[in-house]
């Protein structure tokens, strides 16, 4: 099944991205994609609206740290998480990415101060 993202602009200048579906071998591409159009237009404070994921698998989580790499790689540029449910967070805590990316229960406590 192929993840659907879609992006938009928050009102204080920054990217939401949000993919519905499966984070995994599959859906990788089309965050990454999505992540590449958001850090070509400009200045990168993007937020991973992380609700519509059911899934996620390795494939997933290299695919958020190769964006963490490319936001943090363009000047100013911030990337958190937001939403993620249950096993989402059990796979950031298991492998410590919890200490590397800040999350948010919500796509608006995550947009504060960004």
């Amino acid at each position: 099944m192929a993840l659907d993202v879609e992006t938009r602009q928050a009102e204080n200048g920054a990217t939401v991205v949000a993919p519905i579906g499966r984070l995994d071998v599959a859906g990788a591409p089309a965050l990454k994609d999505a992540i590449n159009e958001v850090v070509k237009n400009g200045p990168s404070k993007v937020v991973i609206d992380m609700e519509g994921i059911s899934f996620v698998d390795s494939t997933g989580l290299g695919s958020v740290i190769a964006a963490l790499k490319q936001i943090r790689g363009s000047e100013g540029g911030e990337l958190r998480l937001a939403a993620p449910n249950q096993q989402v967070r059990v796979v950031l805590e298991l492998t410590t990415l919890d200490r590397v990316f800040p999350y948010y229960a919500t796509v608006e406590e995550a947009l504060t101060g960004l």
